[in-house]
């Protein structure tokens, strides 16, 4: 069984390892996440196609590169295709602020182009299912 933090890395993970795709984030965020976007590209400069950001239609994060490392930060469960990391587990209940810290800690420790940096479960492949049985 994973907790908010285990998807929470895995969405992270799935970001910094992914080229391209789009990143839907709410409008109030879009310059924290354009920032978020450039503090990856000098963190982990063999990222050279990041996402694109839009806006999405309610409070939800979500990515998708069409090559299944999709995830979605928010309340509304998706389908299995998507890394689903529940907003309302939040400890701080400031879930953006939860994947931006995860997001530059994985990198700042070398992620992904290293090995065991990834943080528990980063080895093996992601288990949702599993994940989502809380």
């Amino acid at each position: 069984m994973a907790t908010y933090t285990d998807s929470l890395r895995e969405a992270a993970r799935r970001l910094l390892r992914s080229n391209g795709g789009s990143l839907y984030v709410p409008r109030d965020l879009l310059s924290e996440s354009e920032k978020l976007i450039l503090t990856i590209s000098d963190l982990v400069p063999s990222k050279i196609d990041p996402p694109i950001i839009l806006c999405s239609n309610g409070k939800e994060i979500r990515y998708h590169n069409g090559e299944n490392e999709n995830f979605l930060i928010g309340v509304d469960e998706p389908d299995l295709t998507y890394c689903w990391v529940n907003s309302k587990r939040s400890d701080s209940g400031q879930y953006w602020e939860d994947f931006r810290l995860m997001v530059t800690s994985l990198a700042s420790a070398g992620y992904p182009g290293c090995i065991g940096c990834g943080g528990p479960g980063s080895e093996g492949p992601w288990d949702e299912i599993s994940a989502r049985s809380y």
